[in-house]
């Protein structure tokens, strides 16, 4: 797609949606969309890095990490994600309904809308600073005319290996279980 072509696309769906740049000039909706340009390139050199080494940035559904600390709390993040069915999708799960089976086509866009919310959370966590994500949790849901949207929150931290020491300690203490700055003590 040209950036005229982009620049058309966006003009139809700040008029659809109310977008801020509605009645901006050509000028700065030009300067909006290579600024999005630039920050995807961003964003899918740091998906690369992160399949390369995982550990970038570390993820749970949980409240911490064993063997690391929280030193830094960086915000809770929310993103959304929504894709079309499109009709191939819609009549697979018509079918898929009449006959009590999975749809494949309507899964895999569903997975697609986690996806894209998945990987926008992961960066946006990278660029408040943060190397982990707790808490975190999904959300999928239908919206009219064939859409599916896609929710992913969680709390960006900054987080740091114990020692060795530390982690034993904070693991068993004499009987002792170590939560953060509470004992509890554990009577045989």
């Amino acid at each position: 797609m040209s950036l005229e072509e982009a620049l058309e696309k966006r003009d139809e769906l700040d008029e659809d949606f109310g977008s801020d740049l509605a009645d901006a000039s050509p000028q700065k909706r030009k300067q909006a969309l290579e600024a999005d340009e630039k920050r995807e390139q961003a964003k899918q050199a740091f998906l690369d890095a992160l399949e390369k080494n995982p550990s970038l940035m570390m993820t749970t559904a949980g409240s911490s990490f064993e063997g690391w600390r929280v030193t830094e709390y960086r915000g809770t993040l929310s993103t959304d994600a929504v894709v079309g069915a499109g009709l191939p999708a819609e009549a697979d799960a018509i079918v898929s309904d009449l006959t009590d089976q999975r749809s494949l086509l309507l899964g895999s866009k569903m997975e697609r809308a986690k996806r894209i919310a998945w990987n926008e959370l992961l960066f946006r966590a990278h660029e408040a600073g943060a190397n982990g994500i707790l808490a975190i949790r999904y959300d999928v849901y239908m919206l009219p005319k064939g859409l599916f949207g896609a929710s992913v929150t969680g709390t960006a931290v900054a987080i740091e290996q114990l020692s060795q020491l530390n982690q034993a300690l904070s693991q068993d203490l004499f009987g002792a279980t170590v939560t953060g700055t509470a004992v509890k003590v554990e009577r045989a």
